[in-house]
């Protein structure tokens, strides 16, 4: 049940693509939300998917909602990598499973978090931000007036009214997005392999399934639905030119991932250890040089060091800007996942050392982050409706493969079209790198 009383709903009796699991644990919020964001997390095996997800939770200052079973128990363990910075690092997701992390986000904050070009994006698509202009410049016609033409009472007077007009919007945009509820973004985990190999076409149908349902319910309730795939570049793991990397093989598919967000695709590439982009592109130093790169966790052996080329690593991390693959729109977030973080260099090898930790986005990738989230939500005109029943769950008819007997703890309970959904006890599931 959620705070208000309204049961979520489930979204697939099964399923749908036998080959993962991963849909059938999942529900929709039976209460008033404004939208729902369903973010997959794209990236090789070890990149910091995880990372990037405790990182997003912790920027967005989310909170859960009241979920049951499966869904519950995942977002409990991700939670105690959130709060506990002496966690054990999360094991990598094992491959048939897709697990989801939900977490919300209220709407009534949203404004003071977003920066100023954020909020009139707001303002402008709740319709507010018309009349706060016409405000404003009554407020300064009213200005110049007292100022230039001497006309001090009625000049003042004419701002007043400017100014009054302004706040009178913006306190009726703020009001109507409190009115429409929570945004309820939810994070997808995937082994790494499955989406640069033959089991990628299994994923892409899976997300396909899940955005079809998605967006019919949306339509139903007459909420905002958004899609949109995140891939991280590590950028200690791009590699030489002549070895090519998970990642250049994942960024040729991502618009591909990102044409089921319909007809304005978006995605985002983040790049998670930007503290040695720099040092290893370094001014004046010959661009096809390649470097071995050392990380060393505080407090764990150093790793074997990593051959990238200064070149690639330019390519991919340093020269990119937002911009537009073919019709879709890709954005880019800089920050370094490690709590703290100093590098050395010495000639043809660096040296990375961190403190690795819950850490969250600084302060210019915080703000970045939460504005491209915002900025896909399509803000409607009326506050989305609860819903009145359940709607039926998705009985599409396909073969559930049993999941093999070591990954059983990812298995959802059987979930009946009308049946309420029981609470069961906590699982440990698999956890993502």
């Amino acid at each position: 049940m959620t705070a208000e009383g309204a049961p979520r709903v489930p979204m697939f009796a099964d399923e749908p693509v036998r080959e993962l699991r991963g849909l059938a644990s999942l529900t929709d919020p039976g209460d008033r939300v404004a939208a729902v964001i369903d973010l997959p997390i794209l990236g090789a095996r070890g990149d910091g998917k995880t990372q990037f997800i405790v990182h997003a939770i912790r920027a967005l200052r989310a909170h859960t909602p009241a979920l049951l079973g499966s869904e519950q128990a995942m977002n409990r363990e991700v939670m105690r990598a959130v709060l506990d910075p002496r966690s054990p690092r999360p094991d990598a997701t094992p491959p048939g499973a897709v697990p989801h992390f939900t977490f919300r986000v209220r709407g009534a904050g949203l404004f003071s978090r977003v920066g100023i070009g954020g909020a009139l994006r707001l303002f402008a698509s709740l319709g507010a931000l018309g009349p706060i202009a016409l405000g404003m410049g009554i407020a300064l016609v009213g200005l110049v007036l007292a100022v230039a033409a001497h006309a001090g009472a009625s000049g003042a007077l004419l701002a007043a009214c400017g100014v009054l007009i302004a706040l009178i919007a913006a306190l009726r945009a703020h009001g109507r997005l409190a009115h429409m509820g929570d945004v309820e973004i939810v994070f997808w985990d995937v082994a790494g392999e499955q989406v640069y190999s033959a089991a990628a076409a299994d994923y892409y149908a899976l997300l396909g399934a899940l955005v079809e349902a998605r967006r019919r319910r949306a339509d139903e309730l007459g909420r905002s639905y958004a899609f949109a795939p995140v891939l991280i570049c590590n950028p200690l793991a791009l590699g030489t030119a002549d070895s090519g990397s998970p990642y250049e093989r994942l960024r040729e598919l991502l618009p591909l991932f990102a044409a089921h967000g319909g007809g304005e695709p978006r995605a985002l590439v983040a790049i998670n250890r930007w503290s040695v982009v720099d040092p290893i592109c370094v001014r004046g130093a010959e661009r096809d040089e390649v470097v071995a790169v050392t990380a060393c966790a505080h407090g764990e052996p150093a790793t074997q060091p990593r051959d990238v080329a200064r070149d690639v690593v330019r390519a991919c991390c340093l020269d990119v800007e937002d911009g537009r693959d073919g019709d879709v729109r890709v954005d880019y977030l800089r920050y370094d996942t490690a709590l703290r973080a100093s590098v050395t260099t010495d000639e043809h090898a660096l040296t990375y050392d961190y403190e690795e930790g819950p850490g969250a986005f600084n302060g210019r990738a915080r703000l970045r982050f939460l504005s491209w989230l915002v900025g896909m939500v399509r803000w409607h005109g009326r506050a989305a409706q609860p819903a009145t029943a359940p709607a039926p769950a998705s009985t599409i008819e396909t073969p559930v493969v049993p999941p093999p007997a070591n990954e059983s703890r990812y298995a959802p309970p059987p979930i009946a079209a009308q049946a309420p959904v029981e609470p069961v006890p906590e699982t440990v599931w698999a956890r993502p790198r």
